[in-house]
Parts: structure tokens; C-alpha cells; sequence
């Protein structure tokens, strides 16, 4: 397994900030030369590039920031699996659920020393949500991966928040589950 805490890094590391400090520089430094040699050739250098490079520079710095806040502070962990890896197994305290963003991941229960197979989910799924609904925390099945997957984790704390403050999305968890249990009960 491989998690990519998703921006974690501290926003000074960003090589593109370093871009945009060198843009501010020869912005500045036009600005600068302009105001000190005021001359018509250093009064258009600094209309034609410099501003542009203050207003870019700007622009770039802001967008930097937006991103690194927007990954910072997002509920998600990104973990990428290779192709038959565990994710969690049986029986274990469960602590988040996955979102499918790509491959395949399968759902197996162990019992009586057999594993049968409960579903094959996809993009656009989810999985882990039944140990928050029909058992002690527990999880309720085994899953592994099919192909190299791509998922976002939330974990339990966020994930208990949203069902509290979205009831919509606490009913649509509840109805996926119940399902899923009529399903294995076949």
C-alpha cells in the first residue's frame, strides 16, 4: 500500500512558488529601474514585462495558496494498492472508508474455513461503511484488490460528522448497507 497524504508538504516547498518569487523578482526589479532611470525605454520595459510579471507572479502565488488550503485541510487520503494486495481483512476495528476512484476491489467472508466471494465493486463505490452500521465496529468482510486501485479514505471521526450534518447522505450510507446485508443473506 502506498498513501499519498495528499499536500501535506508545507507550502514553502512548492518548487512553483520559487517560480513565482523569480517572476515578482524581475517584475520588481523592472519597477525599479523604471523609477530610478526614468527614461522611455525603461518606462515600456517595465509596461511591457514588468507589470505583467507582478500581475503573473500575483496570480500564480494565489493559486498556490488556494490549492495547498484546498489539500491541506481535505478529509481524504489518497492510497494507491497493487493488484491482489489486502486492505483489510475480517474481524479487524474498522477506522475509515474508501471511496473507488480506480480498479477493482473484491468482498470476501471467510466462514468455515471457505471464502466466498460477496461482490466485485468499481469507480464511483464505496466500501468499509458496514462496520459503522451493523456491527461493533468490526469489520464485517475481507477486502482485496483486483487490479491496481485508487481510493480516497475518510476516516471514522469525518465520516461520522458528515452523516450527522447531511442526513441525506446518512440515509443513502444506511439504504447501501441494509441492501448489502439482504444481499449476503442469500
Amino acid at each position: 500500500m502506498k498513501t499519498l497524504t495528499v499536500g501535506k508538504q508545507p507550502f514553502a516547498a512548492n518548487p512553483w512558488l520559487r517560480v513565482c518569487q523569480g517572476v515578482a523578482l524581475v517584475g520588481f526589479l523592472l519597477a525599479l529601474n523604471s523609477m530610478w532611470h526614468t527614461t522611455g525605454l525603461s518606462l515600456t520595459l517595465f509596461v511591457m514585462l514588468g507589470l505583467p510579471a507582478l500581475l503573473l507572479s500575483a496570480g500564480l502565488t494565489l493559486a498556490l495558496l488556494v490549492d495547498d488550503l484546498r489539500k491541506r485541510y481535505s478529509l481524504f487520503d489518497l492510497e494507491q494498492y497493487e493488484s491482489g494486495e489486502m486492505i483489510f481483512r475480517q474481524g479487524e476495528l474498522a477506522d475509515r472508508v474508501y471511496f473507488i476512484q480506480k480498479g477493482e476491489v473484491e468482498v470476501v467472508r471467510a466462514a468455515e474455513g471457505r471464502e466466498t466471494l460477496l461482490a466485485r465493486l468499481g469507480p464511483g463505490e464505496f466500501f468499509g461503511e458496514m462496520a459503522f452500521f451493523v456491527s461493533d465496529g468490526r469489520r464485517t468482510a475481507s477486502v482485496r484488490t483486483a487490479t491496481p486501485v485508487e481510493l480516497l479514505a475518510l476516516g471514522k471521526e469525518n465520516f461520522t460528522r458528515l452523516l450527522g450534518a447531511v442526513p441525506a447522505v446518512e440515509k443513502e450510507f444506511a439504504l447501501k448497507a441494509s441492501e448489502r446485508i439482504k444481499a449476503q443473506g442469500r
